[in-house]
């Protein structure tokens, strides 16, 4: 507005009435008009871009109004009837439906304004999750719920440790991830999820767990003594660890078990996967250790070493599946087993947490 203050300034300190010569001679106002020649009409636009703007008459300043309000503006060469280009930086405000217009001015102070058009502005990348938890079962061919929230969605991108699922856009709502999971193993897929707008951000996942068990279930937790750790003060003679057991049945070709807890509260724990009661009164699979709050072991029967498989009855050693029994001291049970790795540090305390465990059945012959 500075530049078209002074134009009317100019104006005014010539000491002529508007419309007169200084003889008092009528004088006929110049004549100037101006049109938004980019961009389109509602265009999505993002990120800094250039609109131009046409003018008609001795235009001498052009100026550029968003939202009503002054961006940018230039002086224009005497005599030209070239378009201006102005600059529009459009990640300055807020993303949405803004209006454009521009204003033109003469040396005599003529002004006018252009019609006004709204663009559409994206600055902001999607919004992308899966539309169920961590580790959540998933199954069939109907496909995955996803949440996404972008008004310009383009394009979605995902995969698994094995390869692409999927390449392509996405319609309706809920979001689904058109991924016929009957034709993937049941497993933990660890997922990578890519989601594009139409101005080109890109948000992504990356290693998302999930299970699909199309032949297998996830089963409720039987905890001994309780779904916490704690250390007593006689933690050097007394048993204080904690077992989560579920029920042995035949044909259970995966085990797939993980904890969960407080990583904040600083507990080193060791989590462990067998069949029986406990480490000490069964046999174990696989033991991890961690601090991060969370621990995934998985295990295919095929994946057993024979060091271990040795031990089970004869008739077992050489089955694709795990074997059961009625007996929770031997093969009636597999187990997962919470121990705190670090107990002089947690005397008398407590800590929370979750166990999980889907077993995955070998599926059925045709």
């Amino acid at each position: 507005m500075k530049r078209f203050a002074l134009v009317l300034v100019a104006v005014l300190a010539c000491g002529c009435d508007e419309g007169t010569t200084g003889d008092g001679e009528d004088v006929t106002p110049t004549e100037v008009t101006c049109t938004l020649l980019s961009p389109a009409a509602d265009a999505l636009v993002h990120d800094g871009l250039e609109i131009q703007i046409g003018f008609t008459g001795p235009v001498a300043v052009v100026e550029l109004l968003v939202a009503g309000a002054s961006a940018s503006q230039t002086d224009v060469p005497e005599d030209s009837i070239d378009p201006v280009t102005l600059s529009w930086d459009s990640t300055g405000g807020a993303d949405g439906t803004v209006e454009l217009s521009a204003r033109v001015a003469a040396a005599d102070g003529t002004e006018a304004t252009c019609e006004p058009r709204s663009v559409d502005v994206d600055n902001t990348a999607p919004v992308v999750a899966f539309g169920v938890e961590r580790l959540g079962v998933v199954s069939g061919t109907e496909g995955v719920p996803l949440a996404i929230d972008e008004p310009h969605l383009a394009s979605v991108r995902a995969a698994d440790q094995f390869g692409e699922l999927y390449a392509g856009t996405i319609e309706g709502t809920p979001a689904l991830l058109p991924w016929d999971t009957t034709t993937a193993e049941d497993r933990i897929h660890y997922m990578s999820l890519e989601a594009t707008d139409e101005a080109g951000h890109t948000a992504r996942i990356e290693n998302f767990p999930l299970i699909v068990a199309n032949h297998g279930a996830e089963y409720a937790i039987a905890y001994d003594p309780a779904a916490r750790l704690y250390v007593p003060a006689d933690y050097a003679t007394a048993e204080y660890d904690t077992r989560g057991t579920v029920e042995t049945h035949a044909g259970v070709k995966r085990l797939i078990t993980w904890i969960t807890w407080d990583a904040s509260e600083g507990w080193l724990v060791e989590y462990s996967l067998g069949e029986g009661l406990c480490p000490h009164r069964g046999i174990t699979f696989l033991s991890e250790e961690s601090d991060s709050g969370e621990i995934i072991l998985e295990l295919g029967r095929d994946e057993l070493p024979y060091t271990i498989a040795s031990r089970f009855p004869e008739a077992d050693r050489a089955s694709t599946t795990f074997p059961t029994n009625t007996d929770p001291l031997t093969f009636g049970m597999f187990f997962g087993h919470g121990r705190p790795l670090e107990p002089a540090d947690h005397v008398e305390q407590t800590l929370p947490i979750e166990m999980h465990m889907v077993l995955i059945d070998e599926p059925p012959t045709e």
